[in-house]
């Protein structure tokens, strides 16, 4: 009777893991413009999801899950509108050109996340504006959760973890030497990093990490590490998966998509290639994010706040 019950949890634990979010079903279309009428708050939450996504300049691309509350302020030429959303974190990286309705979930195995947004707008005669968004972004399911109901599913390690971040580089090497493109290509972010045991082979650590064309080209003397990154509309990005096995200091082999250039004109023979500012981790809006965020989980990339001030 005790092996009955023990393999009914297995088989219910195995099942859980196995099933993607619930509530995970393909959008709606969403009506298109916000105004003050109470019946437009799915286009505001439509338009908030959007707005977060256009300002995340890391990590993942987010959906959205549900409204969890909407309240409206008449003022003299419009009104004032407060959305409070739930977003669920796909697996579309934030170079990923795709919109984020098309987008893939994470599966609770998988270690996505979630975030409970405040966003306010302003509509003055007519023209909507969002004008705040207050996000605090968590893993779903959490650690401690996840170790209830299925206790040999992945864990999430911080984004600046040793292993993993050494993994990446090794990684990033690996796909510079394969690489077929002109020119090289260096590291965007870490986008997760998790850990899981294998009896038979040890520890693995998962790699998932973006990379962003630089200007300088393979037949270059310099190493890539120190070249440029293209402008972000005229770089090509690519985001990457793969294995890393500890105990043989070896990673897997790379599952890599490419996302073209939004911007692919040719520059003129005596124009020189533009300089823009820096990749987002090196930029003083991300020191004034990481200050703003109270208490952020180290493993995941957190909606910041907008305004950044």
């Amino acid at each position: 009777m005790a092996r009955v019950g023990m393999a009914a949890r297995l088989l219910a634990a195995a099942l859980w893991c196995a099933l993607a979010l619930p509530g995970l079903v393909a959008p709606q279309s969403l009506p298109s413009s916000v105004t003050c009428g109470e019946h437009s708050v799915k286009a505001a939450a439509g338009m908030a999801v959007r707005h977060v996504n256009r300002h995340h300049k890391h990590g993942f691309k987010f959906r959205l899950h549900e409204v969890q509350s909407s309240k409206y302020q008449q003022v003299s030429g419009g009104c004032h509108i407060d959305v409070n959303v739930k977003l669920l974190q796909t697996k579309c990286h934030f170079s990923n050109p795709k919109p984020e309705a098309q987008c893939e979930m994470w599966r609770q195995n998988e270690r996505g996340a979630v975030a409970i947004c405040s966003v306010e707008f302003w509509v003055m005669w007519g023209a909507a504006k969002v004008t705040r968004h207050e996000c605090t972004t968590r893993p779903e399911p959490s650690d401690e959760e996840l170790l209830l109901i299925c206790p040999s599913c992945p864990k999430l390690l911080p984004l600046d973890d040793p292993t993993g971040v050494g993994a990446v580089r090794e990684a990033v090497l690996k796909f510079n030497r394969e690489s077929e493109r002109p020119n090289y290509f260096a590291l965007l972010e870490v986008a997760q990093l998790t850990s899981a045991n294998v009896v038979t082979i040890g520890t693995i650590t998962q790699l998932k990490f973006a990379l962003v064309e630089t200007m300088c080209p393979r037949e270059a003397s310099a190493t890539f590490a120190a070249c440029t990154p293209r402008c972000p509309d005229r770089a090509y990005h690519v985001y990457c998966r793969t294995s890393y096995y500890n105990s043989h200091r070896q990673v897997g082999e790379l599952e890599c998509e490419t996302y073209p250039p939004k911007n692919s004109e040719s520059l003129p023979a005596d124009e020189p290639e533009p300089v823009c500012r820096p990749l987002f981790h090196q930029s003083p809006e991300a020191c004034v994010c990481k200050d703003r965020l109270k208490s952020p989980e180290p493993s995941l990339h957190h909606i910041c706040p907008f305004p950044l001030k």
